[in-house]
């Protein structure tokens, strides 16, 4: 007769069982109820972070904006990021941006300095005295550039098409010529009047293609020392302008850094400026402005001018 075997848990055994489990339950309770605390405090301190971008958001802007309350921006959009461990990063986009040559024209001024002329408000952009502009007109300035610009391109494109026609008029003028001697050595003596004068006709077509020619290059030579001096006129608007933003820029994070007390001392605030940078086989690179908080924190407590703010940043191009 098969024995059976029954196993019996000593009772012992049974209540270490039941104590590691309440353990683990209240271990795992403990763990639950720290890492929830700790989460509550980590969405706090990103929500105080992205309240304050949001402000430095809108002071920017703000800041970009024209004298006596002007509508007119010259920040097109501004977002900002926090990278834990890392620091704010703020991209700026330009008011002008767009096709090729209008992000060649990515200049609309800055405001770093304001002086009043005979009763209208000027922006001055640069040292040079002559790149005054006033700046309630100045949008309109740019636009009447960039509308020059296109103009001087288009009348290029047209003075190259008339140069290719003349060019062509020319050799069909040679070849008939060459047909026309061809058939004088073979034509009847009451054929060869006619022929001499086609070939009177051609020549005069030639002498006055010849001059049409002297004219178009006449105005060739113009349109390039035109397209010349718009080019170095561009080089240095755009110069001005970019050099403007930056120290308009660096001047509100000096102003109101202070505003932006969530984000630890030891990390950083970066400002991305688009296309600010060096012409690249497509638009122009971005230019990067990497600051310390303690050296805004030192610029908004008086201890470090914006000049002194604006060298102390570490600069590149990407």
């Amino acid at each position: 007769m098969m024995k059976k075997t029954k196993i019996f848990t000593k009772p012992a055994a049974r209540s270490n069982t039941l104590k590691i489990k309440a353990r683990i339950a209240l271990f795992s309770s403990t763990m639950l109820l720290a890492f929830s605390a700790y989460s509550a405090q980590g969405t706090e301190k990103y929500d105080n972070l992205q309240k304050q971008l949001s402000i430095m958001n809108d002071i920017m802007m703000s800041s970009a904006k024209g004298p006596q309350n002007s509508d007119r921006t010259l920040i097109r959009s501004i977002d900002s990021v926090y990278l834990q461990g890392q620091g704010a990063i703020f991209t700026i986009q330009s008011a002008h941006g767009g096709s090729s040559h209008h992000q060649f024209f990515q200049m609309v001024s800055s405001v770093p300095s304001v002086r009043s002329v005979r009763g209208i408000e000027q922006i001055v952009i640069s040292n040079d005295e002559d790149f005054v502009i006033a700046f309630e007109d100045h949008e309109d300035e740019f636009a009447h550039v960039i509308e020059v610009f296109e103009q001087q391109r288009e009348g290029a494109r047209e003075l190259h098409s008339e140069q290719r026609d003349i060019a062509y008029e020319m050799r069909d003028i040679a070849r008939q010529e060459k047909d026309i001697h061809y058939q004088l050595k073979r034509a009847e003596k009451s054929d060869k009047a006619d022929l001499n004068t086609e070939l009177k006709k051609l020549e005069k077509e030639r002498v006055t293609l010849k001059a049409d020619k002297v004219q178009l290059d006449k105005k060739t030579t113009k349109l390039n020392k035109q397209l010349k001096q718009q080019k170095v006129a561009q080089t240095k608007a755009r110069t001005a302008h970019f050099s403007a933003l930056n120290n308009t820029l660096v001047e509100t994070l000096c102003l109101y850094g202070n505003g932006l007390q969530a984000i630890p001392s030891k990390e950083h605030v970066s400002l991305i400026i688009k296309g600010a940078g060096t012409k690249q086989s497509r638009g122009y690179k971005d230019q990067i402005l990497v600051f310390n908080k303690t050296d805004i924190n030192a610029c908004a407590n008086n201890k470090l001018t914006v000049k002194k703010l604006l060298a102390k940043a570490d600069k590149y191009q990407f």
